[in-house]
Order: structure tokens, then sequence, then C-alpha cells
């Protein structure tokens, strides 16, 4: 009998529980011991960078099938600058109507975040990652470039999230809109605090905490307040877009529109602070110093030389070592 091509071989019904014990038990090792899985994490990922840069190879095909009748390389370099020009002003003119605000409301001046507090580090979104449950996002700045966890990123128009992994050339972002993530904020207009909190997906934030008797009205600015100093204060979260006071507990149903564009973002600023990269200059100038001192010959005591043997410094006084007196002679005499 000629086997057929649509015949189907049964599953084997022990080698697929096999594998589901086995990922089983390499997943409790993970969440008990994630860093034993480190090297691994950070393998993967970096053998995943050039399918990050596979990806971006369409975009540059259609940037320099648009700009061949001029000249790229020209056009391509003032667009980078022009555009990182922007964001800088655009993310500093944030601040600076935070602080005009809060003057006006004599609260917090003192406590505002000070736009020479940071340095902007302009990056470029390269991927997302691979679970698309994930509000996860990946930047071609890390470790050498002197990202560290913890650090906010933001565009021009807000705030976009929190680098929570770092390698050494690229860095992952959880953006807020993210279900785990929560951003303290204060009302622009009354000075109200809440907190935000993603709703999974890239257009929807959640206000939560915010009584039903405070003033809070659709089209209030969302502003980060600084609390708790993850974030920090005075810039664009979002904007109020939908109030429901009739929810049954205490608080209001409150969503938000974000401030920051997080569906296409080629661009970003990564706020570094400038306080500890002196610090880490400061340390690594200090090693290079010890290094080169180190590094210096050792100079030895120094011995008493006898000008009678050595004649070429009888020769350098000028005295005839003959004329000279002797050691013993100048003794004989002392003791005399």
């Amino acid at each position: 009998m000629i086997p057929s091509i649509f015949a189907r071989q049964p599953l084997s019904i022990r080698k697929t529980a096999a594998v589901l014990i086995v990922a089983m038990i390499l997943m409790w090792f993970d969440s008990k011991n994630p860093e034993w899985f480190n090297p691994i994490r950070s393998t993967s990922h970096a053998a995943m960078q050039p399918i990050y840069e596979l990806s971006l190879l369409p975009s540059y095909a259609a940037h320099w099938s648009s700009g061949r009748m001029e000249s790229k390389e020209s056009l391509r370099r003032e667009n980078v600058q022009l555009k990182s020009e922007l964001i800088h002003a655009r993310a500093k003119l944030q601040q600076q109507d935070y602080i005009l605000a809060q003057n006006a409301r004599l609260q917090g001046i003192l406590s505002t975040t000070r736009p020479e507090q940071y340095d902007l580090t302009l990056a470029q979104v390269i991927g997302t990652d691979t679970n698309p449950l994930k509000q996860i996002v990946v930047l071609n700045k890390g470790v050498q470039d002197g990202v560290k966890v913890g650090q906010t990123v933001i565009d021009e128009k807000g705030i976009l999230g929190q680098v929570i992994n770092v390698y050494p050339n690229t860095s992952r972002l959880l953006l807020i809109t993210d279900e785990l993530q929560s951003v303290a904020v204060t009302v622009k207009r009354t000075g109200q605090r809440a907190i935000i909190t993603g709703e999974g997906t890239p257009a929807d934030l959640r206000l939560n905490y915010v009584f039903k008797t405070s003033d809070v009205r659709v089209g209030d600015e969302l502003v980060s307040s600084g609390l708790g100093g993850r974030i920090p204060a005075g810039y664009a979260v979002g904007r109020i877009r939908y109030v429901d006071p009739d929810q049954g507990d205490n608080f209001m149903h409150i969503e938000v529109t974000p401030a920051a564009n997080f569906n296409d973002n080629s661009y970003v600023l990564i706020l570094q602070d400038k306080t500890s990269k002196n610090a880490q200059r400061q340390a690594m100038l200090e090693a290079t110093e010890a290094a080169a001192l180190d590094e210096l010959p050792v100079v030895g005591a120094l011995q008493p030389v006898d000008s009678l043997d050595n004649p070429a410094l009888a020769n350098a006084t000028g005295a005839d070592p003959a004329t000279l007196p002797s050691t013993q002679d100048a003794s004989a005499q002392s003791s005399r």
C-alpha cells in the first residue's frame, strides 16, 4: 500500500509531557532564582539585536528611494539634528510651563525638577518586546552610553516610561501604558494629586484615587509630581478625556489620553542625572590617577659617594685626588 502524503503521525504523549514538565521546572527555578538565568537572557537579547537591525532595513530603503535625487547624507544629518533640537526644546518647555504654574499657586517651586539637573540623551526605538501583552520597546542605547535601570524616558510631548533592563548596546523601556506601571501625577489646574495606571493599550490611561468631591474636569492636563522620586516632576503625562462621577465607590472613574506618542515614535530622550554622571567621571579619574602612580618607578635611598673612590667626582670638583685628605686622616684629626 502506498502511503498517502496526507497521513498524520500520532503525537507522542510521553515526549509532550516530558517537555512540559521540563518547561515548568525551568519556570519554577527562574521565579525562585532569576539571577541564574541572567547570562542566558543577556545572550539571547544580544542575539536578537541583528534581527532588530534587519527589521529597520525597509525603512532605510524607503528613505533612500525618496531622497535619491538629493544629497541623502546631508539631508539625513540635518533632519536628525533638527529633530534632536526640537525634542530638547519641547522637553524643556514642558518643565518651564510646570514651574510657572507652580509659581502662580505658590506651591513646590523648590521641589520641582530643574532642567539643568539632567542630561538628555537621544535614543532610537529599534524594536518591541516579544511578549505582545507587555508594553515594552527596545532602545539602541545601553551601558556603554551611560544608561541605567530606573532612568526616565520622554519624547517631545511627555513621559514614555522607565528603563527596566540594560545591556551593553541596548536597553528595554517599560511604557507607562503597561498595566504594571504607575505614575504619581498632579492636576496642573488645581494641584490635585493622584496616581495614573496603564490599561495595557497605547492610547489609554486610568486616573485612580480621585474622590467624587474633587475638582476634576475633562481637558485637565496632568503632569508628573515627582512623588516617590521615581520620575522627575514637571513632565506632561496626559489629559483627562472622560469623567464618570456616578461610580459605585467613593472614587470617580476617570479616563486619560496619554500626552506622549506611543504609536509612532522613532526617537526618544533618556534623562540622565548629571550628579551621578559627574560622580562616576570623578571616580574614573581618580582610578586612572591611581593606576598612573602605581606605574611610576620606585626611587631607592641615596647612597653616600666617596670622592676618592670616584675620580670623576673628584675631577668635577676641580681638586686633585692626591691632595684631598682621606677619610681616615680626617677621623684621626677630629679625635685629636
